[in-house]
């Protein structure tokens, strides 16, 4: 049976150049929300997971040798959902509490939370969907979140949001903050052992009664040393400045005969980074990304 899906245009196709050194790898940087509104005439919230039907590469004279395209997101993991809830919660707050003794919503029609994946991303210009004669489609307004803070300043502070790595700036004058990072610096940590078991438990009296060889102890041994610390960093969170800062690849290929097809994955917030490298300088490939339908205005993104 078919779906009665909202309308939706669910391609997006992208124009990617190359590095003007060959054999260079560069970044490009996608974001599926703020195109999907741009090319539907309606907003798409950026805080959904949006899912990628396939992804289709072509290039019209790229060798088969020596090229690589992937694709890659922020983790899809409880640690990034929890970090972008508790910055969202407190952009909200603080929306709400500025706003308090203002009579009526003065809050934008199209007011959505929206963050950046990396710093790098930041500095970046985004890729723009073209159509098929390479005409960008004209831009609205897609403006990326910020907080205010009073913190380290006898003004205010006004910064940036990114999902991945290290913060940039100082207290008082931040740029942009890493929310996995911050999550991870506000948050109690688990204990080092669980449970703790003292060393000497393998010599205790009682724990010997029935140790007619040496097999108890040996037992004993295993359980005061083995698994009693968890099996992951205790202190960094993957997405933090030191463990994982960068985003995870989800496809990786090469063009054979100048084509190439990405499987379908889900992209956190729709933020998406291209790394690609051609043995031809200035190399462009065109990328088609097909979004999933579904029940998000035509297309499959679910909220969390």
């Amino acid at each position: 049976m078919v779906k009665n899906y909202e309308p939706a245009n669910r391609y997006l196709r992208y124009e990617l150049t190359n590095s003007g050194t060959p054999g260079t790898e560069t970044s490009h940087y996608i974001d599926l929300a703020r195109d999907l509104s741009r090319v539907n005439r309606r907003l798409y919230r950026q805080g959904r997971d949006y899912h990628v039907k396939k992804i289709t590469i072509v290039s019209s004279n790229t060798p088969n040798a020596d090229n690589r395209i992937s694709v890659s997101t922020i983790p899809n993991t409880w640690v990034s959902k929890m970090a972008w809830k508790r910055a969202f919660d407190t952009w909200n707050r603080m929306n709400r509490e500025a706003t308090e003794q203002i009579a009526g919503d003065i809050k934008g029609t199209w007011s959505d939370f929206k963050v950046y994946m990396t710093l790098d991303s930041r500095a970046a210009t985004p890729l723009n969907p073209v159509d098929n004669g390479g005409n960008a489609f004209d831009a609205g307004m897609w403006t990326y979140s910020q907080l205010v803070s009073p913190d380290g300043t006898t003004s205010a502070d006004t910064f940036d949001l990114h999902m991945l790595g290290a913060h940039s700036g100082s207290a008082g004058a931040w740029n942009s903050v890493g929310l996995i990072n911050s999550y991870g610096e506000s948050r109690a940590t688990v204990q080092g052992a669980d449970p703790n078991v003292p060393a000497v438990a393998s010599d205790d009296p009682l724990v010997n009664v029935f140790d007619y060889g040496t097999t108890i102890d040996e037992v004993i041994d295993d359980l005061e040393g083995h698994n009693d610390f968890p099996p992951y960093d205790i202190d960094e969170y993957p997405g933090d400045e030191s463990n994982g800062p960068k985003p995870c690849v989800v496809q990786d290929t090469t063009l054979v005969d100048g084509r190439a097809t990405m499987a379908g994955f889900t992209a956190m917030c729709g933020l998406l980074e291209f790394e690609a490298k051609s043995p031809i300088a200035n190399d462009t490939f065109s990328v088609l990304v097909e979004l999933a339908p579904g029940k998000f205005r035509g297309v499959h993104a679910e909220a969390w």
